[in-house]
Parts: C-alpha cells; sequence; structure tokens
C-alpha cells in the first residue's frame, strides 16, 4: 500500500511538474507571439477596414462607404488595363518558365558528367534580387549604350527600343522575370524527375518506347502533382510582380506595364486613395485565391476526385 501511495504522489508530482514547465514555457513566448500576432493581423484589420472607406491621408479624411471601392474598381479603366497587363505578362512568364525549366531539368537528369556543374550554374540567376535583376536589364536595354543595342550595331542591324515600344517593354519584362525564375522552376521539376525509379523508364524501354513515348506517358504524369505545386507558386509570385516593372519601366510606356501591384502603388503613393488601395488589394488576393483553386481542382486527375466523392458520401451515409 505504502508503495502504491509513494508511485500515486510521484505520478501527480510529474504531473504537476510538466504543467508548470508547460505554463513556464507559455509565459516566455506568449510575449512574442503576441507581437507576430498583432504584427500579421492588425494590418490584415486595418487595411480591411480602410477598403470600406473613402480615406485620404493627405486629408486625414474618411467616410464609410460600403462595398463603393469594390463596385467602381471594375468599371475603372486604369484597373482594368492593369489586370490585363498582369494576365499577360503571368501567362507569357509561366509559360516560358516552365519549358525552360522542363527542358533544362530533363538536360541535365540525362548527362552523365558533371551534373553538380549545371546545376550549380543553372540555380545562379535566383540569387539574384529581382530590383538587381531589373538594374541589370534596363542597363543592358538601354536604347543608346546598352549591350544588347551595341552587339546588334556590331553586326550591322538598327538598335531597339526595348524599354519604349509597349510590346518590347512587355517582353522585356516577361525575360527579366523568367531569367530569375527559371532556376526556381528547374530546381523543383528536377528533383521530382530525379526522384523517379529508374526501372519504370527500364520498363518502358523494354517495351519498345521512345524517349518522347516515356517522357509523355510515364514521366511527366508520375511528377504532375509537383508541377501542379510549381505552377500555383510561379503564378501566385508572378500575379503580384513589382520589383522589376518599378526598376524597368516604372509601368510605361504610357501604361503598357502597369501590373496590378504597381497601380495599387500608384492609387496609395500618388493619389492617396489609402481606402481604394486597400481594396484593390484585396480585390488582388481574392482573384489570386480563385486562380489557386482553379488550377488545384483541374489539374486533380478525375478518378482522384471521383474517389474523394465517394468516400464523402459514404461519410455522410455513415
Amino acid at each position: 500500500m505504502k508503495q502504491a501511495a509513494a508511485a500515486v504522489s510521484m505520478s501527480k508530482k510529474a504531473i504537476s511538474n510538466k504543467r508548470k514547465d508547460a505554463w513556464f514555457g507559455f509565459a516566455i513566448t506568449a510575449p512574442s507571439i503576441l507581437l507576430l500576432l498583432l504584427l500579421f493581423l492588425f494590418p490584415i484589420v486595418y487595411s480591411l477596414v480602410l477598403s470600406f472607406t473613402n480615406y485620404n491621408y493627405v486629408k486625414g479624411t474618411g467616410a464609410f462607404v460600403g462595398f463603393r471601392n469594390y463596385v467602381t474598381a471594375f468599371s475603372d479603366p486604369d484597373f482594368l488595363n492593369s489586370l490585363k497587363v498582369t494576365f499577360l505578362i503571368s501567362i507569357i512568364a509561366v509559360i516560358v518558365q516552365f519549358i525552360f525549366g522542363i527542358l533544362l531539368s530533363l538536360f541535365t537528369i540525362n548527362i552523365q558528367k558533371g551534373q553538380g556543374l549545371f546545376k550549380t550554374t543553372f540555380l545562379i540567376p535566383q540569387m539574384v534580387a529581382p530590383t538587381v535583376a531589373g538594374l541589370l536589364f534596363r542597363f543592358m536595354f538601354n536604347q543608346e549604350f546598352g549591350i544588347v543595342n551595341s552587339a546588334l550595331k556590331a553586326i550591322g542591324l538598327q538598335p531597339i527600343s526595348w524599354l519604349v515600344d509597349p510590346n518590347l517593354a512587355v517582353f522585356s519584362v516577361v525575360l527579366t522575370d523568367s531569367w530569375t525564375c527559371i532556376p526556381f522552376v528547374f530546381l523543383l521539376v528536377y528533383t521530382a524527375f530525379a526522384s523517379l525509379p529508374q526501372d519504370m523508364m527500364e520498363a518502358g524501354r523494354i517495351d519498345g518506347g521512345n524517349a518522347w513515348q516515356i517522357f509523355f506517358r510515364i514521366q511527366l504524369p508520375n511528377v504532375r502533382g509537383a508541377l501542379m505545386v510549381t505552377l500555383v507558386l510561379r503564378f501566385m509570385d508572378v500575379f503580384r510582380i513589382y520589383d522589376s516593372i518599378y526598376i524597368m519601366t516604372k509601368g510605361g510606356p504610357g501604361t503598357a506595364t502597369e501590373a496590378l501591384s504597381l497601380y495599387i502603388y500608384r492609387v496609395n503613393w500618388s493619389k492617396y486613395q489609402m481606402g481604394k488601395a486597400s481594396a484593390l488589394s484585396y480585390i488582388m488576393m481574392v482573384i489570386m485565391a480563385i486562380i489557386g483553386i482553379l488550377i488545384n481542382y483541374y489539374s486533380e486527375d478525375k478518378y482522384d476526385r471521383k474517389m474523394r466523392r465517394a468516400l464523402k458520401k459514404g461519410a455522410v451515409k455513415e
């Protein structure tokens, strides 16, 4: 009996000590957690409240306008133009980055020697900050002293107005973003391809499949999940492109490269319409969320979708 009582007493002490340790740990981390919550939640709540007002921070006044900022945005030609430019840049950039990322990953996997050197070389542009890349390409595409036009002059061609012509300006922005982000796509796609068992490819070769058939029927379907994750990440990132455009063209010529992020910046810091800028930011966030959900939905295998629905129905019946 004494031993049992002693054991119970020791277990109670152990539980008490664990509780004290837990409370002590919570007390130590609570200030940091509270600070992080404030830094994270306060801007969200504050900007959400502002989005329902016409607040102008220069005048220091603003009244509640309900959903007017959200509704009028879709009749604003500047907003619609920035949305069009953003989608144009995003779609072209993602396509270019995926094509080159997949090609580079396949090239690296199929070489026998120097894979480490190639991987390191391909990843170098990713280490360059977008602002630095924008400045670099801005100098390269300069009409008067840029290295690209200097090379064209050297072979007897006329210099090109890369950042003055609207179409070429969009091309220049896409090229700059692709140069810095192709390594990201390459890294994820290469990792996915490298993780595939070699037995699958060997079986395809034994069955008489050529390189194209093995790629499209074996490799590509088995890395579909990784490709979709990469697609969502890249589309979300390029959709909010700002740094390189601001450095290279500031949205010009005219509004040819004025992406949504740049337009929101102009509304907030040039027109001082903080309420409208907040509403546009939330519209942008909703658009990005919808695109991510749609990509995830349509990239899912039909069989997996049917199985998930069947499991849900079974759970409901139970």
